[in-house]
Formats: structure tokens, sequence, C-alpha cells
């Protein structure tokens, strides 16, 4: 009995042994050559290849077949969040028409940096307040979306708006050329649209005007702005979408498997047919996992008519890596809907050294990465170049085999390891059990 634990201990005590790239399904070439501190961005195809939900199977080397310290980019080199905040508004009349006169547009800051207007019109066909003025107030920062908030009282609208943007009120730039706002209460529910966000690059503005394309009369609405901090030498990752038709189907619910572990920050329901409305509760779940978690719930529409398209917004869930979803629709639908995920890849801090040239390994049912102090190297570098100091960025190459299928049935020795564990503890009970049964046999001593 004593040599079975001690055997067990040194089974439990065994470490596994260093990662070499083989050991991974497939790598990626990383365009850096020399040794130094980048950032690499995740790619769709990385998140594809991942086996574990943790992303330890996501590891880079050297050409030599070393590992390198690579890992999550440290809290120090996060730039901090975007943030919501209420936008200050001035209302306008729109441009003139006329040939005789014009819309003359006065303004001032007052000592404490306030911006107040005062308008003048000459022969102008319209005086009423068709453009909305957004004094942004945030200098050096960049801005990422709006977001509109209707008067509790407002009618059902439907409307297309434009935004520009100007740093000096004469020369305007359009940064988003169409958008859609509603608010429109169908069968006892509110249908709202009220995000316009700024596709592709952000913008730095000092001021920007809303209108509606049709010229008509904007609507009572207050203006929030999704702000992103000045001073990042690193933009964001764009969002990234993708579409997955649903797997099953069970009354009126559907299932759906999500090809990746993609950090999820977005999920949207597009309805397979148009003129539908409906109300899904969303739930996920890992494989192997038993019950569905709460995710939340979206009411979906594609309203078609009259020239006008209105869709839903997506339901914001901060960001999850789930494989498998499931929707439950409170309606019968003619046909399985899709559901869409938006997620932004994460960028990752490598450390490189040794020889080129270096790369990124994914997909192994064994193999883990190291887990790197990145926080304390990070700190000495900026000790060394100071706290400005930012990784450079670089970008990946294509998709490599590494070790092939070869590596998904490789031998595991943390399973092996496990087995013989349970065989030397089962071998102990028994051993236990069989003495006892010896003890009550035997007869009692006199």
């Amino acid at each position: 009995m004593k040599a079975a634990w001690i055997l067990a201990g040194l089974l439990a005590s065994s470490a596994a042994s260093a990662a070499t790239p083989k050991e991974f399904v497939s790598q990626w070439p990383v365009a850096a050559a020399g040794e130094g501190a980048f950032a690499v961005v995740l790619d769709d195809a990385i998140y594809r290849q991942a086996l574990r939900g943790d992303l330890t199977d996501i590891a880079a080397f050297n050409a030599s077949g070393e590992a390198l310290p690579f890992g999550p980019m440290p809290a120090s080199c996060v730039p901090p969040p975007s943030v919501w905040r209420e936008a200050t508004t001035f209302w306008l009349p729109a441009r003139s028409t006329s040939t005789d006169g014009g819309l003359q547009v006065h303004a001032s800051r007052t000592a404490g940096g306030d911006l107040s207007f005062d308008a003048s019109v000459t022969n102008a066909v319209r005086t009423d307040p068709r453009n909305l003025l957004v004094d942004v107030r945030a200098k050096d920062h960049v801005i990422e979306a709006l977001s509109f908030t209707f008067a509790d009282n407002a009618p059902d609208l439907s409307a297309d708006v434009q935004v520009e943007a100007s740093d000096d009120l004469e020369n305007w730039r359009t940064v988003v050329g169409r958008a859609t706002i509603a608010q429109l209460r169908q069968s006892g529910q509110v249908l709202t649209r009220r995000l316009v966000e700024f596709k592709g690059e952000a913008t730095a503005a000092t001021y920007l005007r809303i209108s509606r394309v049709d010229g008509e009369l904007m609507p009572q609405v207050s203006v929030q702005l999704l702000l992103r901090p000045p001073g990042l030498r690193n933009a964001p990752p764009a969002l990234v979408d993708l579409s997955v038709k649903a797997a099953g189907r069970d009354g009126t619910a559907y299932t759906y498997s999500l090809p990746g572990r993609f950090p999820v920050e977005r999920v949207d329901v597009d309805l397979a047919s148009g003129n539908t409305i409906g109300s899904f509760t969303i739930s996920a779940r890992n494989p192997g996992d038993r019950d569905w978690r709460y995710v939340g719930t979206l009411t979906a529409y594609a309203l078609r008519g009259a020239g006008v398209e209105l869709d839903n917004e997506p339901l914001m869930i901060g960001e999850r890596r789930d494989r498998e979803w499931r929707i439950e629709s409170n309606v019968e639908l003619a046909a399985a809907p899709t559901l869409r995920f938006t997620y932004r890849p994460e960028a990752w801090l490598l450390l490189t050294h040794g020889t080129a040239p270096f790369t990124v390994a994914a997909g192994s049912p064994r193999a883990r990465r190291d887990d790197y102090p990145l926080d304390a190297l990070v700190g000495q570098v900026r000790a060394k170049y100071g706290q400005g100091w930012q990784p450079e960025l670089t970008t990946l190459g294509a998709k490599q085999t590494a070790g092939g299928d070869a590596a998904l049935k490789a031998y595991n020795p943390e399973e092996k390891r496990t087995w013989l564990l349970w065989g030397v503890l089962i071998l102990g009970a028994l051993a236990i059990v069989a003495m006892v049964l010896k003890l009550m046999k035997s007869p009692p001593s006199p």
C-alpha cells in the first residue's frame, strides 16, 4: 500500500513536457524579423483553430522551436474603454436656398468655454430648425458612434439622417452618408433604432451636424456620443460580423454552433422574411455542458414597405466565448433565422528573441502555453523607455500546417496520468476491502 501511494504522488507531481510547434495543428508566420515587443491581432482562422475555451492552446515560437513569451495584452497596455457621454446640442435653421440672401450663423464661446449661437436669415426659404449641431467638447477624443434618445411623447418616426463633421463650422465632410433612426409602436411594443455607428475609421471633430436626408424636420431628440480616449498609438481592431445558420430545431427553439472561440460582444437575429417581428430568448453553453445559460432577450424585426427598410439593433452581451447558442421565439416562424455574431479581434503581446521567422501556433489537445509574467516584463521595458511606451503593431501571414491532424491524435500524458491515478485509487480501495474481509473471517483473539 505504501508503494501505491508513493506512485500516486509521483504521478500527480510530474510535469508535462515543453510544447513544440508540432504539437499544434496550424501555425502563422509573424511579420517581425528582430527582437522586440509586438502587438499581434488574432485573426478569424486562429479563433477557429483554438480548441480550449481559455485559449491556452495558442502559443508562439522562434525558428529554433523555442517557446516565446506570448499572451493576452497586459492590463497596463490595454487602452481605456470608450465611454458614452451626453452631448451639447443646438438647433439650427436649414441652409438657405435663396440667391438674394442666406443664413448667417454667429458662434461665440464664453469664458467658461461654452458655445453659443445666434442666426440671422435673409430671404431664406426655410427658417425652422432642421439641423442639429453637436458641440463635441472632447479635445483629441475620437467619436465612434452616436445614439439618439427620443422624447417620451414623440410621435412615430422612421427617418434617414446624415452626419457631417467640421473643425471650423465652415468646411464640412460627410462621415455617415445615410443611417436610419426610428421609434415605432406596434402591437403593444415599441420598436426603436437609435444607434448610428461611424463605419470604418472613427472620426475626430470639433463639431457634428446632423440632418435628415429628405430635408424634413429633425425629431426632438437628445444625443449621446461614444468617445474613445486620446493618445492611443494602436487603435482597437474593427468589429467583425459572423453569420451562422441554424443547426437544429425544437418547436420554436433553434440551436446554433459557433465555429470557433470568438470573443462575441453582440448577437443579432436575422429573420428569414420581411415584415416579421418576434421576441427571442437567447442562451448559450459550451460543448459538454448540460444546461443552457441565459444571455438576454431581443425583439427582432425586419420591416419593409413604401421604400422604407427598418431592422432592429443587436443585443450587447459584453464578451463571451461560448460555442453553442440557442434562441427561442414567442411566435412560430416560417423559416429558421440566421444568428449574427459580432466580435472584436484581440491584440496579444509577443516578446521575440532568438532567430526568425517567428510563428504563432494554435490547436492542440495536450499542449498549453506557459503563463508568462507579461505585466512585469512591460514594467521593465517602460522603466527604460518611458511610461508612454507601447508595443509595435505587427501582422500575421497566411495559415500553414504545423503538426496537422497528427497533433490531434498525439499521445496525451495528462489523460493517461488521470487514468493511472484512478487505477491506483481503485487498487487501493480493493486492497482495503480485501483486508477488511480477511479480518472479518479470522477468529477473534482469546
